[in-house]
């Protein structure tokens, strides 16, 4: 029973991260931090990109978590680091990788899966507005703006 405890809060945690996310998005990085941010709106031939920073202090976190972990033996630690590196894997791979095409280039392969392509879709009309769809790897219906068409693509 003990370990189904640590599974749930680190599958709970990956998804928690995705409205940490949301928040920050909305309130930080398009706010105080768009400095940082603001790069990852136009186009780039770099692969590295300031707004990479946000990805680095998540998993400076998570690093430290397993440190704890390491030292300490609190198995919660460790359930908590998981969550928040399954969601920086899946945050690389689904936003950086297949959204905004970056270093792989599998956003072409992607357009023809209907749910990646809704997320697509769902995170440019982010970008050709500059506001709202702040999410990053689940499109909720009711806060999100689904187009009903093709939108504009991201770069």
């Amino acid at each position: 029973m003990i370990p189904l405890v640590y599974l749930l809060v680190g599958i709970t945690t990956f998804i928690a991260m995705e409205f940490v996310a949301r928040l920050m998005h909305k309130y930080l990085m398009h706010g105080i931090l768009w400095s940082i941010h603001k790069d990852h709106h136009y186009p780039t031939s770099s692969a590295f990109q300031r707004n990479d920073l946000f990805g680095l202090i998540f998993a400076g976190i998570s690093i430290y978590l397993m440190i704890e972990w390491m030292i300490g033996g609190n198995l919660m630690y460790l359930a908590i680091a998981l969550g928040m590196t399954g969601y920086g894997i899946a945050y690389f791979t689904i936003h950086d990788m297949i959204i905004h095409n970056r270093h792989l280039k599998l956003r072409e392969k992607a357009m023809k899966n209907s749910l990646l392509r809704t997320l697509i879709e769902v995170h440019d009309v982010h970008h050709k507005e500059g506001k709202g769809n702040w999410g990053f790897l689940f499109v909720i219906p009711g806060i999100d703006k689904i187009p009903k068409k093709e939108g504009v693509r991201a770069q």
